[in-house]
Parts: structure tokens; sequence; C-alpha cells
């Protein structure tokens, strides 16, 4: 419920304090008062975005407050899903700058609009005389049968398969043409592949086959050498190794004559076999070094090989294209998967889609075994405000596919005439017959929603005299389960309540302001004889004013 409204700097209101009741109130006022200025500066409150021509030019920040009695579990939920503070009462804020710039505010903390619009959803359901837009949208009109036929679960259950279902289609799609432009491409990521695979690449070859084919490249040169070596080492007459043996011999008759001798002869024959050993391998490195012309075209070619491939692949090194040749692999794999993963997906969508159709066929159900009752009511109130000749029908149709909402598709069609077919409700409905059946709607709709505060916008427009009246009582009776604001230039419908407020306009230092305040039993009576009459000390319009009072309080 509603309790306090604070505005400061919006539109004609500079500062109004205003606290509102249980039950039914009424706010009445001049065309042009400010009474709308309420409710769009409420709106702000409720998330609606904001304009900044709402600002007055006081130079001070549009500020507007409300304070809302929180029982609700399912606001406290919210709140402590979204780190706010939960208090008894809701205290939400809107603060728009000279600049534009706008800030909300949830029991003093500052949220986004996504969270005051949740919030309103559960505190407040505005309507407002222009509201014919209920009637040219089925997917409201959807919204408010589930709300009356309480298929809210049914729905939510139904809608997250839908989105599941919809989810996995956008997946099957974009996997449909991944695998259709890796087709494009997976003959030539196959032939690349081929060629490496081909080619037998070995880790760290290429600085093999350099060395080989430079070896190879200077074998005349290293023979020379190796020659040289071979000949100082043991072919020569004047022989290192010949020589050290010598030199082993001659020192062999100091044997046992020192100690350090026998050391020093063991040293000398290991280097002497050493040398031995090194002149041996020279020599068989002299008989193997040859230039082999064939040979030397297989290391050639090899070599030739791995530079093209570096080079076509821009790759430096045989370990970039092996780690190259595994990716090749391993897209030709992920491609050659593709299929086996939209198989599974259709599969799973095939599954997807039974659950769905059930739940769809369960919510479409749940609808339509409310829908007689649901009409059986609605032309019930249109009756008691004076439509007694009134038919409505709800018009529900399956379609093929699944939609958000379901697989249904809705119409209102009504006609407040006997013998007439009931049409499309914008096309036929006067302005008095819409405001009656939005009422009628609302009503209903009060019954099955648990929604604290319902406020109407001069959603009498159109009706008068004992129609009024009817209007009223209808108002007042749902002011019996919720709390109702009602906005409305009729005596018949103010007269319904005890608490009246008037919206007026003042002048400060030749500045208009809007303002508004609650009436007492007195001057309640002035204001219905001056809407009865347009003068507020008439004597009959005061007897009228009472007469009208005491049939209602």
């Amino acid at each position: 419920m509603l309790k306090k409204l604070y505005i400061q700097n919006y539109a004609l209101i500079s500062k109004l304090d205003l606290d509102f009741n249980g039950g039914l109130n009424v706010i009445t006022g001049e065309t042009g008062a400010g009474k709308s200025i309420i409710i769009g500066a409420l709106g702000l409150i409720l998330g609606n975005r904001a304009d900044i021509s709402v600002v007055n030019n006081s130079g001070s920040k549009c500020v507007i407050e409300g304070a809302f009695e929180n029982n609700s579990k399912i606001i406290n939920s919210f709140l402590e899903s979204n780190d706010l503070d939960i208090e008894q009462e809701l205290h939400i804020r809107r603060e728009i700058t000279l600049s534009g710039k706008s800030r909300a505010f949830v029991n003093d903390t500052p949220v986004s609009l996504t969270v005051l619009k949740y919030l309103a959803s559960h505190l407040v359901d505005v309507n407002s005389q222009n509201q014919t837009y209920i009637f040219r949208n089925p997917e409201m009109q959807l919204s408010i049968l589930d709300d009356l036929s309480k298929s809210r679960s049914i729905l939510a259950d139904y809608k997250y398969l839908y989105f599941e279902y919809k989810k996995s289609q956008k997946e099957l799609k974009e996997l449909i043409n991944r695998e259709e432009e890796a087709a494009k491409q997976k003959d030539f990521i196959q032939f690349q592949f081929d060629e490496l695979d081909d080619s037998e690449l070995k880790e760290g070859e290429e600085e093999e086959l350099k060395r080989q084919l430079e070896w190879m490249d200077n074998a005349e040169n290293i023979k020379q050498v190796l020659f040289s070596a071979t000949q100082v080492l043991s072919q020569s007459d004047e022989a290192v190794n010949d020589k050290i043996e010598s030199v082993i011999s001659q020192l062999a008759s100091l044997k046992g004559l020192h100690p350090k001798h026998d050391e020093l002869e063991g040293r000398m024959n290991s280097v002497l076999i050493e040398l031995q050993d090194i002149a041996s391998e020279y020599e068989s490195l002299f008989e193997e070094t040859e230039f082999d012309p064939e040979q030397h075209s297989i290391l050639q070619d090899r070599n030739d090989i791995i530079l093209h491939l570096q080079q076509k692949h821009r790759k430096n090194t045989v370990t970039e294209l092996l780690e190259l040749k595994n990716s090749f692999e391993s897209q030709l794999l992920s491609i050659d998967s593709l299929a086996e993963d939209i198989s599974k997906l259709n599969s799973q969508i095939e599954n997807i889609e039974k659950q769905l159709k059930a739940k769809a066929d369960k919510l479409s159900e749940s609808r339509r075994k409310s829908i007689k009752q649901i009409e059986l009511s609605i032309v019930s109130s249109l009756q008691n405000l004076g439509m007694k000749d009134a038919s409505f029908i709800i018009d529900i149709k399956t379609v093929n596919g699944f939609k958000e909402n379901g697989i249904d598709e809705l119409s209102f069609l009504f006609s407040s005439n006997k013998g007439h077919e009931p049409a499309m409700i914008s096309k036929i409905a006067s302005g008095g017959e819409l405001s009656r059946l939005v009422l009628s709607l609302k009503s209903l709709y009060s019954e099955s929603n648990s929604l604290p505060t319902v406020i109407f916008d001069e959603i009498d427009t159109g009706v008068s005299g004992d129609i009024a009246s009817k209007v009223g009582n209808t108002m007042l009776e749902m002011s019996n389960n919720m709390q109702v604001i009602a906005i409305t230039h009729l005596p018949q419908i103010a007269a319904k309540s005890k608490w009246h407020y008037k919206v007026y306009k003042k002048e400060i230092e030749g500045i208009t302001h809007s303002d508004i305040r609650l009436l007492n039993k007195n001057e309640q009576l002035e204001e219905l004889a001056l809407m009865l009459s347009g003068d507020a000390n008439s004597k009959q319009a005061l007897r009228m004013a009472k007469e009208l009072r005491s049939n209602n309080i």
C-alpha cells in the first residue's frame, strides 16, 4: 500500500508531502490543476523514464519519494537477492538533476530502473483513461487471462522450456553454418595436413641435415686435415705415438726405483692408449669421408623440402611445422565431429519439443477451462455498470508452432447492443464503454491478484449519472481488498470515499504552483457541490452534496 508520496520541483509542484490511506482514496480538482501531474511523478518511482522537461526551473533537483507498506514475501525475497535492506516500509526515491541525470534508490541504496520496474509490478497497478492498448494488444490480453485463470506457474514452466528450445535451435543453426563453412575448407586443410604428414618430419631434423651437408660440402678439406692428423699421430716416421711408446720403453728401467715413477708410468701408458684410440678413430673418419653425389643429392632434396614447408607456412623450425600439422589434424577431427554434434543436438531438440508440447497443451487447457466463468463474470460486472445487453467473449485459437507465451492467440470481443455480434473492442467500443470494460477487468483481476494498490486515472471518462455511481460502487468494492486511488471528475464517485484529496493551483510571487490537500468533511461537501453545480456555496448544490454523501458514507 502507498502510504506517503513526497514530490519536490516536479512540473508545477514545488513541494508536496502527501499521506494516503487504505480503502478508497479519491483525488479531484479542476482541469489543468495538476491531478495527472501527481500520477506522472509517481510513475518515476515506478521505473518510468525521466524527461528533463518535468524538472521546474527552481534551480534545485527534482525529487520523488514514495513509502510503501511492505509485507510481501516476494518483494522481500527480491530485496534480499539484490542486497537491499528489508524494512517494514519500502522507500523508493528518484532524483533528476537540471542536467537530466537520473538516480534511483531503494531504502537509500542506488538501484537501476529495472529494479524499480520489478518492484512496481508487485506494488501498484496504474490504469489511465487511454488504456485502450489492453484491447489492441493480444499479448496483454493473454497476460490478463493467465492471471485470471491462475496459469502463471504453468506459463513459467513453459517459458523455461521455450527459452531452452530457442537456445538449442540457435545452437543448431550455428553448428549447421559451421559445418557448411567447414565443408568448404576441409579439402584445403586435408591437403595441407597430408603434405606435412607425408613429409614424415622429425623433431630437430633440420639441424642434423645442415651438419651432414656442411660436412659433405667440405669433404676434400676435411679429408686433407684428417690425413695430416693421422700422419702426425701414427703413420709417419716421426709419429707421436711411436715417440711416446719409445719414451715409455726408456723409462721402464726406472721401475721400482722411485714411487713417483710408477704413477707417472701408468699415466704415460694411459696417454698412449688414448692417443692410439684417437688415431684409430681419425683413420676411420678419413676412410669414411668421401663426397657421395647421390647421398648429397638426397640430403639436399630433404633440406629443400623442409625449407619449402617452412617458407610456405611461415614457420622457422620443424617443431613449428609439427605443431601446425597437429593443429590441422585437430581441425579435421573437429569438422568430422560436427555431424555427430548436430545429430545429438537434433535429438535433444526433439526431446525438448515433446516436453514443450505437453506443457503448452497443459497451459492451453488451463486457460480454456476458465474462460466461460471469466466471460460470465465480466458480463455480470458490465450489467451492474448499466450495460444490460453487453456481451463479452474471449476468442482463443491454437496456432502452429511455439510462441513465447504458448500456442494460443487471444482476442477480447465485445458488443454493447443486443443482436450485434461481438467484435474487436478497439473498433466498436465508445470511451464510456472502454472505461467500464477496463474497470470490469480490473475488478475481476483484483480478486485473483495480490497487488496492494490500484490507481485509476480518470478511468470514468464517458460515464455520468447513475452509471457513474455504479462505477464508484465497483471501485468501493475493490477497495475492500486493496488500496484504490481514483482521480475523478465525477461527484458520484468522489462521494464514495471518506479520503478526498483536492488538487488546486496557487500563485506565489507571480509563479503558479500545483498543490494538494486532504479535505475535511465540510470541505468535502463544498467540493462535491462545486463538482455538481460549479458553485461551492450554492445551497441547492450543498443539499445535493449532503444527500449524495449520506447515500454512500
